[in-house]
This record gives structure tokens, C-alpha cells and sequence, in this order.
């Protein structure tokens, strides 16, 4: 626990200068006050991550955190166990949604096996193997992982940005079955919101297994108390070793002040524990898609946040976000390009 509180202490709040500043520069360009909505929002948020009011962000990186869990075993979800290695390397190998979207969009795919539970027989220079475990424990009889294993994972997040940090920009997604049901039960503990709000059927589970997925979950919430813990203990209890290396996929990317784009309902999730560990760590997360996942409305309220993509996507493993890219990395140019409405005055007239 001590790296992660030398962490949360090194982590610095936002530059509210040079927002102020970059909001004076898109108010004097050629254009009515706030016309471009969340662009010039994007490009204001950066301003405060980097320190500076007009900035240029070259290229981006997106990180997947791949891991199995236990709860599988209580019949929460559709997909047999295996599913998670294979689509992993599908992932890796581009043929997998995620890798498509990263391959269309010239981005630099990662995956990290911080727990899946067999190996990935091939080699790829894009697969780091930090297994922590090879997948987490049935949260219905015991906590999920050990508070070890917790700390372990968030560490593989927070040095792989370190890794990384020659990018301007961050991303992430996951791949993990049953990981709908961790991510719920952790928004439910951590917000107290109605279950019905919190959980949806992933990735089809029918109205019986929906049914058994809410009691595993109102079940375990109960059994360790979960309403009255920290934040890094409902981890432990309830979540998966992907969200924890999520989690410190955050706190990296606000400890190196960089940006980091949400994803989906997973995604999210990772991010309130991360800001519920370290609340500096909001100022540096940038939402991007509304998940079709019931608990994605209850997570990003939580979170205080917006998205600005409405596509009915619920897939994960960051398909929303890398989809966001563009649109970033064309809002920190506007400040930097558009001209005043004199300067265009002498230009063309």
C-alpha cells in the first residue's frame, strides 16, 4: 500500500491557468462563443493535463487488460471460459473488433494477460504477460484476490504507462468473461445505487441467468460488507484483476499527466475506483461513449463525467474509445490553427 500512497501524493491537480488561458484563445478565434461545444471542451481539458494552452497530440496508445474470473462458476455468463484466451489472441491478431478499429485508425494495440487463465501459445510483440494469477477466485465463496494480487495488478497498470509515456495519450479496454459481473458488483458497492440500474445481461445471458447474476452480486456485496469498505477492498472482494490493472492504467496516466479515454461500462468503472483512490485522477479522464450497459448512466454520474459518442455499442475492449481519437486530436488543433476574426479581416479583404 505504501507505492500506491507515494502515488496518489505524486499525482498533481490540473492547470487551471492554462485553461483559463486556452478558453481566452477559442473565445477571441473566428466563431460565436462555445460553437463547438465539446470540441472546444476536449481542447480546454488537455490545456489542464499538459500546462499548456495550445498543445498537438501526435499519437495515442491503447492497452487492453485481459483476465478470467471465478464467478463464472455461479452461471453469470453465456460464454464458456475459454472465450477470454481466444479472443484475446484474435485481439492481438487483429481479426477481433478492437484490433480492426486500431488497425483502421493507425493505433498501437497493447494487450496485457494480467490473469487470463491458460497462456496464449503464440508470441506477439504486443503481448505483455504480467499474469498476477491465472484468473481470480468465485467471489461467492471467497474474495475474488488477495489484497497482494490487488496492489500487484494496479502496479502492472501504473508502470506500463511509465513504459508508454513517450505517447501523448492514453486508452483502455478489456477482455475477461464474466467481467460485467465484477464491474456491477463493484458500481453497486460503491454507489449504493438499485440493483436494476446497475446490472444488465452482458454478453446475453438470459432472464434466469440475469435473475442469478443480481443475487451473486446482492449476495456478495452483504457477505463482506461491501457498502461500509475502501475502495481497493471492494476490489479485492468483488473485482477481477483486469479492472485493477485498469485502475492503475489511471493512476499511471495521471501521475505522467497524460490523458486517458474512457471506454464503456468496464472501463468506467476502473475509473471511480481510481478516482474514489485518488479524486485528482478525474482531471485527467475524458469520456467518450455512452455503453448500451444499463450501469454505464449510473457509473458516469457517479463519476461526474460526459460522453459525447452515442453509437449502441456495448462490446468493451475500447472499441468506443479508440473511436474518439480523431475527434481529440482534432479539438486541440482549433485553438492552435483557427485565426481571430481581424486576422482573417486582413487575410482576405
Amino acid at each position: 500500500m505504501d507505492r500506491i500512497k507515494k502515488i496518489q501524493n505524486d499525482i498533481i491537480g490540473v492547470d487551471t491557468e492554462a485553461i483559463k488561458e486556452c478558453k481566452k484563445i477559442l473565445d477571441s478565434r473566428m466563431k460565436p462563443e462555445k460553437s463547438l461545444g465539446v470540441l472546444e471542451d476536449l481542447a480546454m481539458k488537455v490545456a489542464g493535463i499538459t500546462g499548456q494552452p495550445l498543445n498537438e497530440l501526435k499519437a495515442g496508445c491503447h492497452f487492453i487488460a485481459s483476465s478470467d474470473n471465478g464467478v463464472i462458476e455461479e452461471g453469470v455468463s453465456s460464454c464458456p471460459i475459454e472465450y477470454t484466451r481466444i479472443v484475446s489472441e484474435a485481439m492481438l491478431s487483429s481479426f477481433a473488433a478492437i484490433g480492426i478499429l486500431c488497425k483502421s485508425l493507425g493505433i498501437p494495440l497493447n494487450l496485457i494477460d494480467i490473469g487470463i487463465k491458460g497462456d496464449i501459445p503464440r508470441n506477439y510483440e504486443n503481448l505483455y504477460v504480467k499474469k498476477i494469477a491465472y484468473g481470480t477466485k468465485n467471489f461467492s465463496k471467497e474474495p475474488a484476490m488477495s489484497l497482494d494480487e490487488v496492489i500487484k495488478a494496479i502496479l502492472v497498470g501504473v508502470e506500463i504507462i511509465k513504459e508508454k509515456k513517450e505517447y501523448d495519450f492514453f486508452s483502455n479496454g478489456e477482455m475477461g468473461i464474466a467481467n460485467t459481473t465484477t464491474s456491477s458488483a463493484i458500481l453497486y458497492a460503491l454507489t449504493k445505487e438499485d440493483i436494476e440500474k446497475v446490472v444488465g445481461c452482458g454478453a446475453g445471458l438470459s432472464d434466469e441467468g440475469l435473475r442469478r447474476k443480481k443475487d451473486v452480486i446482492k449476495d456478495a456485496c452483504l457477505k463482506y460488507d461491501l457498502f461500509n469498505k475502501e475502495p481497493i477492498e471492494v476490489l479485492r472482494c468483488v473485482g477481477g484483476l483486469d479492472i485493477a490493472c485498469m485502475v492503475g492504467l489511471y493512476l499511471g496516466a495521471a501521475l505522467e499527466r497524460k490523458p486517458m479515454l474512457i471506454d464503456g461500462f468496464i472501463s468506467a468503472v476502473a475509473a471511480l475506483v481510481a478516482t474514489r483512490i485518488e479524486p485528482k485522477v478525474k482531471n485527467y479522464l475524458i469520456g467518450t461513449h455512452m455503453s448500451e450497459e444499463p450501469g454505464m448512466k449510473v457509473v458516469m454520474t457517479a463519476l461526474d463525467l460526459k460522453t459525447f459518442l452515442h453509437m449502441e455499442m456495448r462490446l468493451g475492449e475500447g472499441t468506443g474509445a479508440v473511436l474518439a481519437y480523431p475527434i481529440l486530436k482534432a479539438a486541440v488543433e482549433i485553438p492552435k490553427i483557427m485565426k481571430t476574426k481581424d486576422e482573417v479581416y486582413e487575410i482576405f479583404q
